[in-house]
């Protein structure tokens, strides 16, 4: 999601949707931070959220602006825990849905952003969305390779705005990513009939072109493309290629070489670059890139073997906790760690699972590990605050339990936990408020409301208790 688009999300909810949250206080500082986030300022922004969440702990709209501004400062993995909050504090608002499967996406969590779709399984609630969320929707879909859903609600888009040059490029992008290049074609120019300026149709309608060998055509699309977005390295690779393929070597080493900044990012560019300097007749030249593009690629390739290998040892894992086997669930997680020492996954569940067992030292190095990795993680701290209360070091704990009661409020297990870890400080004033919140929060947890009388009635008897002579 680029800056703009975000925004665009920002202003939209903006102006829908009726206050939530009784304190008038609350409700300013909540203007406040959406005041900053439309105005870029990520981290500024999520500070006056995480204000607003000690006022008005179950209003789910903070967590999702402060998700909105840490996703445009680039913090993904928080964005994705304040998107999850949202949705399960109104699992009813879709925009949320949404977002989260954004997120997922971006960090390559495919299957978590799928779950998070569900909900549009009855077109219904897809009909709620406004435009611009239609928009994101659509583009999630595409990205997980939903073509049959990305068309559905594109459909739906054209029924509001038909005249908007975006969803015909979109449905181009469909078409094309079924192998149907006719419809592609067909839609690319009709976003361009609409609107002349749209690099990424003519850049869309030049990559089909040239794999319908129809290369002048393609060269004079991806031309535009370039003319209106002269830095957009994928596009000056694509008319790189263009015209390498109509013998136009020179030209084609000249847009390559304006593309070559972004070629550790995209090595695809050294790969022609280096046929373009053979063709040319300089052989080491090409040599050269060509060995810059096998480098790379086999690096990314020895990455993604590690990630897959990894990932299929965690799901193995997750997989023997399901079925109550800790041990096998162990040797799996420890096997992921010795592929990759810094999967923060293995890592809690290892650390979870030692403080479960009471074995603390053990735990303890995972959760060091944990807090290198990510110091901002709520499970993270939630579990670091866990250990240092079963070792009776209360101040320790309350530090790591009160950072997470700043972003978190309406967690009941945390506020419980902070309720023992204030007795164990002997400050029962502020246990009692914690019981409170966690009884109030989960009413449900007959452990939580012992834990609220017992600390009731100990207050009671103190003040029952006669004055010392």
């Amino acid at each position: 999601m680029t800056l703009g688009a975000l925004l665009s999300l920002c202003g939209a909810l903006t102006s829908s949707g009726a206050p939530q949250a009784n304190d008038v206080q609350a409700e300013e500082v909540l203007e406040e931070g959406i005041k900053l986030l439309s105005e870029a300022h990520f981290i500024e922004a999520v500070a006056a959220f995480n204000r607003c969440k000690q006022t008005a702990p179950r209003d789910p709209r903070p967590y999702f602006y402060s998700g909105l501004a840490l996703a445009g400062a680039g913090r993904l993995s928080a964005a994705a825990s304040e998107a999850r909050e949202a949705v399960r504090l109104a699992p009813d608002r879709p925009e949320y849905h949404v977002f989260q499967a954004d997120v997922y996406c971006r960090i390559k969590q495919k299957a978590s952003a799928v779950a998070a779709l569900a909900i549009f399984e009855d077109r219904g609630t897809a009909e709620q969305l406004p435009p611009v969320w239609l928009k994101l929707l659509a583009d999630v879909y595409y990205r997980l390779e939903k073509s049959e859903e990305a068309l559905t609600i594109l459909g739906l888009l054209s029924e509001r705005t038909p005249g908007d040059p975006d969803i015909d490029l979109n449905r181009g992008q469909v078409y094309a990513l079924r192998g149907q290049a006719d419809l592609a074609l067909e839609s690319f120019k009709k976003s361009i009939e609409k609107s002349t300026v749209n690099p990424v149709a003519y850049f869309e309608l030049g990559k089909i072109l040239y794999q319908r060998n129809e290369l002048d055509a393609s060269k004079q699309a991806l031309l535009e493309a370039v003319r209106q977005n002269g830095t957009n390295p994928e596009y000056l690779y694509r008319l790189g290629v263009v015209c390498l393929a109509s013998g136009e070597v020179e030209e084609a080493i000249q847009y390559l070489k304006r593309a070559e900044p972004s070629g550790s990012d995209f090595p695809q560019i050294y790969n022609v670059l280096g046929r373009a300097y053979q063709q040319k007749g300089d052989r080491a030249k090409g040599d050269e890139y060509l060995k810059k593009f096998q480098e790379i690629t086999s690096a990314e390739q020895k990455k993604e073997d590690t990630n897959w290998a990894v990932e299929r040892l965690i799901y193995q894992g997750e997989m023997q906790l399901d079925q109550k086997n800790t041990a096998g669930a162990r040797t799996l997680f420890e096997q992921a760690l010795q592929i990759d020492p810094n999967q923060w996954d293995a890592h809690g569940y290892l650390a979870e699972m030692f403080l479960s067992s009471g074995n603390l030292e053990l735990a303890r190095q995972h959760l060091v590990k944990m807090e290198e990795i990510d110091a901002d993680s709520v499970v993270g701290n939630y579990l670091m605050a866990t250990y240092w209360y079963r070792l009776s070091e209360f101040e320790r704990a309350r530090a790591y339990a009160e950072k997470i009661k700043s972003t978190r409020p309406a967690n009941s297990e945390l506020r419980n936990l902070l309720g023992n870890i204030y007795v164990g400080l002997g400050q029962e004033e502020k246990a009692l408020q914690e019981y409170e919140a966690a009884v109030r929060l989960a009413p449900d947890r007959a452990d939580f409301r012992e834990n609220l009388q017992r600390i009731e009635s100990r207050k009671l008897e103190t003040n029952q208790k006669p004055p010392k002579q």
